[in-house]
C-alpha cells in the first residue's frame, strides 16, 4: 500500500517539477531572440522549411526569403510601402460564414426531410 502511494507522489513530484524546468527553458529561449537592432516584423509560411519575412534592421525593412539552408535578400521595402492588409471580410473581401446561420440551415434541412 505504501508502496503505490509513495509512486503516486513521485509521479507527481515528476510532473510538477517538468513543468517547472519548461517553465524557465521556455523564458529563457524567448529573451536569447531578442535583439537591441532587428525585429521580425511578420512572417508567412510558403510551404515545408520556405518562409517570407520582414524583417526591421536600423530603420531598414528588408523582404527575406528563408528555406532550410539559406536566406536571401529578396528586396528593401521603403516605411511608406509598409502598411497592414485588410483582414477579409472588411472592404469587399470574402466574408466567412456566420456559424449560427450555418447551423440554422443544417437544421432547417433536417426538418424538411422528415
Amino acid at each position: 500500500m505504501w508502496s503505490v502511494i509513495f509512486t503516486f507522489i513521485g509521479v507527481v513530484l515528476i510532473i510538477y517539477l517538468s513543468y517547472l524546468a519548461s517553465k524557465y527553458i521556455g523564458t529563457g529561449l524567448n529573451k536569447s531572440s531578442s535583439s537591441r537592432y532587428m525585429r521580425l516584423v511578420d512572417q508567412i509560411t510558403m510551404g515545408q522549411d520556405r518562409h517570407i519575412a520582414i524583417v526591421q534592421v536600423s530603420g531598414k525593412y528588408l523582404l527575406l526569403g528563408i528555406t532550410g539552408s539559406q536566406i536571401n535578400v529578396l528586396s528593401e521595402i521603403q516605411d511608406e510601402e509598409l502598411f497592414p492588409l485588410t483582414p477579409e471580410g472588411e472592404d469587399g473581401g470574402v466574408k466567412a460564414p456566420d456559424f449560427r446561420a450555418l447551423l440554422d440551415k443544417l437544421g432547417d434541412m433536417g426538418k424538411k426531410r422528415r
